[in-house]
């Protein structure tokens, strides 16, 4: 059996490979996965929308509470800095953990906690070098969706997704899809990795994303005056080395790379094919304990070098981290914050900074990102966030306030005040204020209903308003059916009065025009059998536009998903 094994594993990494460094990866839309779906929906938290695929990562590959260190642990939504710690902690002092459950014993950790993050945590008992099984694993997604529109009638995509492990020591996946307008198929990502992440040796070929720090060598997305750095539901920063598996990849990159783990240390190096079709090489190397990381970072590219320093130390219930990045032409630039918790009351900051930033005629970029939140008691929680950014000709400013007080009997209230100003020297102030409240009910365990108004107004502008209903059933085989409904009410000027300079806009509704937007959301999902599970999804939206000449325009999109797991 295992002479056998040996050639065929040795066949599909070949073929694996040449099509992964040979294809382009294509960044399309997918829809999430269920269970994040349900996540984020049952639970009011604030989650950025460029967060949802890591958590489908997560989802899809969840870490081993067993070997992940504290910043990998940070990954998990609603996890802090203090609580992954708390993880490490327990694990020197009474060993490996038996199943996610035990977490439970970890102080800080309640039943409800463990139950949130349960989806995205596994335990591996025993060391994965020494495992040589051959059991096969694996997650298997068809996707069927087909969007018709006046533009575009019958645009479908059949898409494919496929990740296959054999024992602790070989994965590959990848994914694919194909139009039915033009018959046009697209390779989207792949990868072949050896080792895993329970292992100290790891080698991953085809496509992979790698994020240190604040992501300041690797061009990640988590360059960002954002306060996801500093919230409890996911972090942003130093997130490691893992193969693409979703649709959304900061900084992803096409060849090979590696990763050693000895002792606290560890060493990574990589060698990525840009667009250009230059080879960039590039690593890091870093040494971990509990309390603390540092790691220095190297990476050629464009005909320079990038050299940076990252670190993240955790003092008590205080996190300090940071990055610094310098180029071969002398350009440098630094981000670094602070998060920390005491008696009901967390907060967090960020600074970065960019002299002679060459995007905006060479002039200096300053963000800063200031988040508190306070939880006066078991029910109740406050929050406000500023975050300013300064360049030469632009000053942004956009400032949030948070309510949330659970009521009583599944009740939850929440509300949230946020304005944005953007001043200009050549264009002036504009002024954007948005209030949103939600009232959403939840009878155990079955029924869950949500109401939510927001209203945006700009200035010298009739505010936006935007209004949903929405509906979740539970049955106790696990089928779920829910349903949306979204009304969007926005009013601008007629085009004649815009080019004529009106004065006073808000003199006459006659001289508004009125745009009005109405969206159903209907969504089934059940198991169908062990391990094999499917979701419909069909939408359904109504736009009515005054440029149109009052002429609706009606979009229906389906999906239909299969998946299986074994």
């Amino acid at each position: 059996m295992r002479l056998f094994m040996k050639p065929l594993a040795r066949m599909l990494a070949s073929a694996s490979i040449a099509a992964m460094m040979c294809l382009p990866e294509e960044r399309a839309a997918q829809d999430l996965d269920y269970s994040i779906d349900a996540l984020i929906d049952r639970q009011a938290a604030d989650i950025d929308p460029e967060d949802i695929a890591l958590l489908v990562s997560l989802r899809r590959d969840p870490l081993d509470i067993n070997r992940a260190d504290r910043t990998e642990l940070e990954q998990l939504p609603w996890i802090t800095p203090a609580l992954a710690g708390a993880i490490v902690a327990w694990r020197e002092r009474h060993g490996s953990f038996g199943n996610a459950g035990e977490l439970v014993r970890v102080q800080g950790f309640t039943p409800v906690l463990v139950s949130r993050i349960s989806p995205f945590v596994r335990v591996v008992l025993g060391r994965a070098e020494d495992d040589r099984s051959l059991e096969t694993t694996g997650r298997l997604r068809l996707a069927r969706s087909r969007t018709d529109r006046p533009d575009a009638p019958g645009n479908g995509i059949l898409g494919v997704q496929a990740d296959i492990g054999l024992g602790n020591r070989f994965k590959l996946g990848g994914r694919g899809e194909r139009r039915d307008r033009g018959g046009e198929t697209r390779w989207r990502s792949g990868y072949v990795e050896f080792g895993g992440s329970a292992t100290s040796r790891r080698l991953i070929l085809g496509y992979f994303e790698m994020d240190f720090g604040q992501g300041l060598i690797w061009r990640s997305h988590s360059i960002r005056p954002s306060t996801a750095s500093l919230s409890a539901s996911v972090k942003r920063r130093i997130r490691g080395l893992r193969p693409v598996r979703t649709t959304y990849a900061s900084g992803a990159r096409r060849g090979m790379a590696m990763r050693i783990d000895r002792r606290g240390f560890n060493l990574t190096g990589i060698l990525s094919r840009a667009d250009s079709g230059k080879w960039e090489p590039g690593g890091r190397l870093g040494w971990s304990r509990n309390s603390g990381l540092v790691g220095i970072s190297v990476l050629q590219s464009d005909g320079s070098l990038r050299v940076g320093t990252d670190l993240d130390y955790l003092y008590g219930g205080t996190n300090l981290f940071g990055e610094m990045a310098i180029d071969g032409e002398g350009y440098q630039t630094v981000q670094a914050g602070m998060v920390w918790s005491m008696e009901g009351v967390e907060g967090g900051l960020t600074f970065h900074r960019q002299p002679d930033a060459r995007l905006i005629e060479k002039t200096e970029r300053t963000w800063q990102s200031l988040l508190l939140r306070w939880r006066p008691d078991r029910r109740t929680t406050l929050q406000l966030s500023v975050e300013p950014r300064l360049t030469y000709l632009e000053l942004y400013r956009r400032s949030t306030m948070r309510f949330r007080r659970r009521v009583g009997r599944g009740v939850i209230a929440s509300g949230v005040w946020r304005r944005e100003m953007d001043e200009r020297q050549a264009t002036g102030s504009a002024l954007l204020d948005t209030w949103r409240g939600q009232v959403a009910w939840r009878v155990p365990a079955r029924v869950q209903w949500r109401a939510r108004y927001e209203r945006r107004g700009r200035y010298g502008l009739k505010p936006e308003h935007d209004m949903r209903l929405y509906m979740r059933y539970r049955s106790r085989d696990r089928f779920s059916l829910s349903a949306q409904w979204e009304y969007t009410l926005s009013e601008f000027p007629a085009p004649e009065i815009a080019l004529a300079g009106f004065p006073d806009p808000e003199s006459s509704a006659s001289l508004f025009r009125s745009n009005h937007r109405e969206r159903w959301v209907i969504l089934l999902y059940g198991p169908v059998g062990p391990g094999v599970s499917t979701l419909i999804r069909y939408t359904r939206t109504r736009q009515t536009r005054y440029d149109q000449l009052k002429v609706p325009i009606v979009e229906t999109r389906w999906v239909l998903q299969l998946n299986a797991r074994w």
